[in-house]
């Protein structure tokens, strides 16, 4: 199921390629095949264009790719500071009001008001809340959480994220809530787990389950190597899709990731790498598969090479 945030982020690529000088016939076609696949596809390019102009961006768009120098566009300071308004709102990730959050790169560990440890990678958000009645709450809207929940038998330790619902009385865990994927990763105890349809799973320590576009899976024998390499400094990827390895990434660098087109969304990647040097995993991603890095202020654009 497409969500409305990949409507948005979808619409945002082909503006992209289509104002980038190198779009051909056939993309601009293939926009338009995309637009009217429904109305919510149409009002998200709508939204997309209209804040695209109120950027400035339409009407130079060539300057992308120009050799020679052009000279600057200068705006009156109201609508400069208008613009980088508008384009902090649009890039600004979900969470960033939350009450506790990281900064890309950042790893920090939390101990809540109830005894429960949290640590948190690179790029997380949530709010965290333990009402009167003793009811303890967090609610992740992104990131990747290692859950160390201090026992209570009465009072349930409840995570939401995304459509996911998990609710436990003390154990240890790992939620990851990647694009519309929730992955969770039980190394202790167990988890009570459902999902918006009202599925539910009991998942044990080893195993680990997924939420695919909201929906539960069944539960898989947990691959911790994998799962858990964060703790451990690493990145692990297993023929991982090129879109997740980025979201991935986006958790230790600041860039924006736009993907110029559907053949290098396709590509996969396997490998070991340091958590810590996200610039040697854009290398080998460049040298190893058929894509092209072009890296503009605050933006990473990845299009096919060949």
């Amino acid at each position: 199921m497409t969500t409305e945030a990949d409507l948005r982020s979808q619409a945002r690529e082909w503006l992209v390629l289509l104002n980038s000088g190198r779009a051909s016939a056939a993309d601009h076609a293939a926009m338009e095949r995309w637009r009217r696949t429904s109305a919510e596809h149409a009002k998200a390019l709508a939204e997309a264009e209209n804040l695209w102009a109120l950027l400035g961006q339409v009407e130079r768009p060539a300057a992308i790719v120009q050799t020679m120098p052009r000279r600057k566009r200068r705006w009156p300071l109201p609508l400069a500071s208008a613009a980088s308004l508008l384009l902090a709102l649009w890039l600004t990730p979900p969470g960033w009001y939350a009450d506790l959050r990281t900064q890309a790169g950042e790893i920090r560990e939390i101990t809540l008001e109830d005894g429960s440890r949290l640590q948190l990678n690179g790029a997380t958000a949530l709010d965290w809340n333990a009402d009167a009645d003793g009811q303890r709450r967090v609610r992740l809207y992104r990131g990747q959480v290692d859950f160390q929940v201090a026992a209570d038998a009465v009072h349930p330790f409840v995570i939401e994220a995304g459509e996911a619902r998990i609710r436990v009385t003390g154990t240890r865990f790992d939620v990851n809530l990647l694009g519309d994927q929730v992955l969770l990763a039980v190394s202790e105890g167990h988890v009570q787990v459902s999902d918006a349809d009202g599925r539910e799973q009991a998942v044990q320590a080893g195993e680990q389950i997924a939420w695919l576009a909201g929906r539960l899976q069944s539960p898989q024998p947990l691959d911790a190597a994998r799962a858990l390499a964060w703790q451990r400094g690493r990145l692990v990827f297993r023929d991982r899709p090129l879109p997740e390895v980025f979201e991935e990434l986006q958790r230790q660098q600041t860039q924006q990731v736009l993907f110029l087109d559907a053949a290098a969304r396709e590509l996969k990647v396997t490998g070991v790498f340091a958590l810590d040097d996200p610039q040697a995993l854009l290398r080998a991603i460049e040298t190893a598969l058929p894509v092209k890095l072009t890296h503009l202020p605050g933006v990473l654009l990845v299009s096919s090479d060949g």
